[in-house]
């Protein structure tokens, strides 16, 4: 078609209704332009030149410019008719693909849940005659996972009224039977380490490291638990004594300064003074040690990301924890290097190991003398000592991390649970008080004037911590696996499949305690209760744990968080902001506002 053909087609009042397939021949290069058609189904614009540059005479030229311009003008109201019908057509045919996606999409949802729970009901051992838990499985790969930690409390209570103390769900990727009965929590501890073992997050193993106390299994962990006692004797809690109550000071002196009155988030403040106070008894880290807060910010970013995904790409929670964790190991070793009992100010729990750990290499050395002269027994008895009971360096470096990580965010929560119940409950905090004043440490303004002889007699205070452990459990949970098929009261729990002990449901729902909702320390002064926790009802009161698996650090918590309220009592008055305020569990125990708090100095 020519430019003329062309421009009559354009400027004609009605269009054809034929395709509009248009050749422009520009001169000997042939560069063709073609508009698409409805018909034809083409659309767009193609060109295509053998000489590259299209060369036309100056009249064509022109010509196809004025063409082209009044196309811009009358070329939409010509095609108005064609674009109505086809984007009815068009709208049509949308509506249709997403409706039968829709439907495919619901169908293949519905398909996919029904065989994801299929699949587990599968998963019985057929050798056994129980059935599984009663519980759901959620949705296929993520489960109950995101109802769980967006909803943790109404997600418990929702469960316990469906299926009771114990039943099956699924989180974070594998499946779980979670319980809160005492009694079959007792039955299972009894099957440890034989047919159950602890277990732990892939990014928590690797932050405590393959030689941390978590990390060993056995009769390893047996022998590994008992040489790391060392450190938490009698003894040495009254050498970390000292440094306890000064840290605790420093701060809380600090929330009282000015003579205003201070707002402040009381798990925040908590959470930082547990930081140091943690740094300084583990590995002797003051701020002269670490002028420029890098030991200090490591152990921070360790704590934060201890339950990330586990993703170790750049800028990922994963990765930045194992970095930080490389900060706290070289300075661990360099502490080890010149660590010594003599000639310090104060003794630390790496100070303590590194000790033990020359004391068997010299008892080492001297059975290894014997078995020379003593022949092949005694050679078996050094073996038997160095496979099991002898302190690497790579030991205590993992198990120094270990007890920083796994006690920074507890404490922080027994703390903070402090404040809060001793806030909400005046009456306890004055008679707190006024055990205090019976021994003249209510108006004690100087140093350190505390000794552990003297904490064990604050029996009021003991009380005290224990009813705030139990109302407010730091660890909402613990989690074991199941080695092979376990046969539980009516129910079985397959082969590789967690088991989740609910620490808050425990204490909330035993029939040992009274008044289970009403914040009593009293109940604690009552001996007979000690007395049935442990001889009837072991597993009815586990804030540190129960069993192989209980916290080594047990003593030393209760010790520091004696030392707390002592101080925090004497020296502050404190006023909460928003009294009685909703609990989270996850990833610690603390109220969902961080316990907004003012605080004042006692007068």
């Amino acid at each position: 078609m020519t430019f003329r053909k062309f421009s009559h087609f354009l400027t004609s009042s009605r269009p054809q209704a034929v395709p509009l397939k248009t050749f422009v021949t520009c001169g000997s290069n042939e560069a063709r332009y073609k508009v698409g058609s409805p018909q034809s189904g083409h659309q767009g614009r193609e060109r295509s030149s053998a000489g590259g540059m299209c060369t036309c005479p100056g009249h064509e030229v022109m010509d196809y410019i004025y063409y082209c311009v009044r196309a811009s003008v009358q070329m939409p109201a010509h095609l108005l008719n064609w674009i109505d019908g086809e984007t009815a057509w068009t709208e049509v045919n949308l509506t249709t693909s997403v409706l039968a996606l829709l439907v495919l999409t619901l169908f293949a949802a519905f398909l996919t849940t029904i065989l994801w729970r299929k699949y587990w009901e599968n998963q019985r051992d057929p050798a056994s005659n129980l059935p599984l838990p009663p519980g759901s499985l959620g949705w296929p790969l993520f489960g109950e996972t995101f109802y769980y930690l967006f909803q943790s409390l109404k997600y418990r209570d929702e469960k316990r009224r469906q299926y009771g103390d114990t039943f099956k769900c699924h989180l974070f990727g594998c499946p779980i039977v979670r319980s809160s009965n005492s009694e079959r929590i007792a039955h299972l501890i009894s099957k440890e380490p034989q047919s159950i073992e602890f277990c732990l997050p892939k990014v928590a193993r690797c932050i405590f490291g393959e030689n941390s106390v978590f990390g060993v299994h056995g009769q390893h962990h047996a022998v590994m638990k008992r040489n790391l006692k060392q450190a938490f004797s009698p003894v040495r809690l009254a050498d970390y004594l000292p440094s306890i109550q000064a840290c605790a000071r420093r701060h809380i002196s600090s929330w009282v300064q000015g003579l205003h009155d201070r707002k402040l988030l009381g798990f925040d403040i908590c959470q930082d003074l547990v930081c140091d106070l943690i740094l300084d008894i583990t590995l002797g880290c003051t701020r002269e040690h670490d002028p420029e807060g890098k030991v200090k910010k490591a152990f921070v970013s360790c704590n934060d990301n201890l339950f990330s995904v586990p993703f170790a790409f750049p800028g990922t929670g994963f990765h930045k924890a194992k970095k930080a964790r490389q900060v706290l190991v070289d300075f661990a070793k360099s502490r080890m290097a010149a660590s010594s009992l003599s000639g310090q100010d104060h003794v630390t729990i790496l100070d303590v190991l590194v000790s033990y750990q020359r004391t068997q290499q010299t008892h080492l050395s001297n059975s290894n003398n014997i078995g020379h002269q003593g022949g092949e027994n005694c050679n078996n008895i050094g073996s038997k000592l160095d496979q099991y009971s002898y302190f690497s360096d790579e030991n205590i470096v993992d198990n120094v991390v270990t007890f920083l990580v796994a006690s920074a965010d507890t404490l922080s929560s027994a703390l903070c649970s402090v404040l809060d119940m001793l806030g909400n409950h005046p009456e306890v905090l004055a008679d707190v008080r006024k055990e205090l004043s019976s021994l003249d440490l209510l108006h004690c303004d100087h140093g350190s004037d505390l000794t552990y002889e003297l904490l064990g007699d604050l029996s009021y205070i003991r009380a005290v911590n224990k009813e705030v452990l139990r109302m407010a459990p730091p660890a909402g949970a613990t989690f074991r696996r199941s080695k092979q098929t376990i046969e539980s009261k009516e129910y079985q729990i397959p082969r590789d499949w967690s088991i989740l002990y609910d620490i808050k449901e425990i204490h909330t729902h035993t029939t040992v305690f009274t008044d289970k909702d009403s914040f009593l320390p009293e109940r604690w002064l009552d001996q007979s209760l000690e007395k049935k926790l442990q001889e009837q009802y072991p597993c009815s009161y586990v804030p540190f744990g129960f069993g192989s698996r209980t916290c080594l650090g047990k003593d030393l918590g209760l010790m520091e968080m004696s030392v707390f309220v002592v101080e925090v009592t004497r020296l502050a008055d404190w006023t909460l902001l928003n009294p009685g305020a909703r609990r989270v569990t996850l990833p610690i125990n603390k109220p969902f506002d961080n316990l907004p708090v003012i605080f004042r100095k006692r007068k």
